[in-house]
């Protein structure tokens, strides 16, 4: 089988294409033929070396969606959604690569409304979106959200999802054709950020002078300050990314004195348990069509960088797609 191989951490990495023996199916596991994965910030940190205590040579991937070959909890052919947890593609060969053994914890049916690229994307993306939202946040119906870089895989994540849960949601946009998607995916209103350079006022004006309740920032750097005007007194920032920087520089007198919050989130810190009732609630909003993973664009084996590339650019609108079978355009 293929297994594209980060043979040395870097940036640039070294990476290679190699032939190996298909897994060796064993208890506990179940062997599963990979139709997708995603092409994510995670899997770029990793192979760049910006994540210490990893080892290569490693394959890469920490999400996909395919088929069951050899399983003692599902039928073959059954399809498949993979969660990688803190294991695949980071401390163990991950899902780049046609045939892989998972845990069985680790996986979970797909519902037949979403093909394999949706279902690919399902598990980190709208994990991170759904507890962020229910756990480090305490989203109720009614409430104003907002969400900075909410055309990416995560942003539109909390876009759909926030609207999931009755709230209002306010994106931000850094285009006019990502304004589009953007309200497309259901927010209901959409600052767009190459016209509009104050996000606090612009988002006072839609909220009644008060600020959203919540702000989702799945970017950092900059972005952060901006949100934590945004907010209300009181009000709290989850911060889960840092696609635009690691550091971010904030305000301290707008914390102490409008009593805000800034909250991290996490998925890796999660319970298997709560992941596994997580993944339960997105397959049910999933297969009632009031959730949808939004694909910027697909890429083969052979042509893996130009995914990465892609992801490097900051274009993308939604997510990248990394297609291990030939057969893997097919609905299911």
């Amino acid at each position: 089988m293929k297994a594209i191989v980060t043979t040395a951490f870097g940036n640039p990495p070294k990476t290679t294409i190699e032939n190996r023996a298909k897994p060796t199916p064993r208890e506990g596991y179940s062997l599963v033929r990979i139709h997708t994965a995603t092409i994510n910030q995670l899997s770029k940190y990793i192979r760049q070396g910006n994540i210490p205590g990893l080892n290569a040579p490693l394959v890469l991937g920490n999400e996909g969606a395919g088929s069951i070959e050899e399983s003692a909890r599902f039928a073959p052919g059954t399809r498949v959604g993979i969660y990688g947890g803190n294991k695949l593609g980071i401390t163990e060969d991950g899902l780049f690569q046609e045939w892989t053994l998972v845990e069985d914890a680790r996986l979970f049916q797909l519902p037949d409304t979403l093909n394999w690229d949706a279902g690919a994307t399902l598990s980190v993306n709208f994990l991170t979106a759904y507890r962020a939202l229910t756990k480090a946040a305490d989203v109720k119906a009614g409430q104003s959200i907002l969400v900075a870089g909410a055309t990416g895989s995560v942003g539109n994540a909390l876009v759909q999802l926030g609207k999931a849960l009755g709230a209002r949601v306010i994106a931000l946009a850094s285009s006019a054709d990502k304004v589009t998607r953007a309200r497309d995916s259901g927010a209901h209103d959409v600052i767009d950020l190459s016209q509009e350079h104050d996000v606090a006022s612009a988002v006072r004006g839609l909220t009644d002078g008060q600020g959203a309740d919540w702000a989702f920032d799945p970017v950092g750097g900059t972005v952060l300050n901006q949100l934590l005007y945004s907010v209300r007194f009181r009000g709290s920032v989850v911060s889960l990314g840092f696609a635009g920087g690691m550091e971010p520089a904030f305000d301290a007198l707008e914390i102490i004195a409008r009593e805000k919050r800034i909250v991290g989130y996490s998925l890796h810190a999660e319970t298997d348990e709560d992941v596994s009732c997580a993944l339960a609630e997105l397959v049910t909003l999933a297969a009632a069509g009031k959730i949808r993973p939004l694909i910027d664009s697909t890429v083969t084996i052979d042509g893996f960088e130009e995914g990465y590339a892609r992801l490097a650019s900051r274009k993308a609108i939604g997510s990248i797609v990394l297609h291990l079978q030939d057969n893997a355009t097919e609905a299911r």
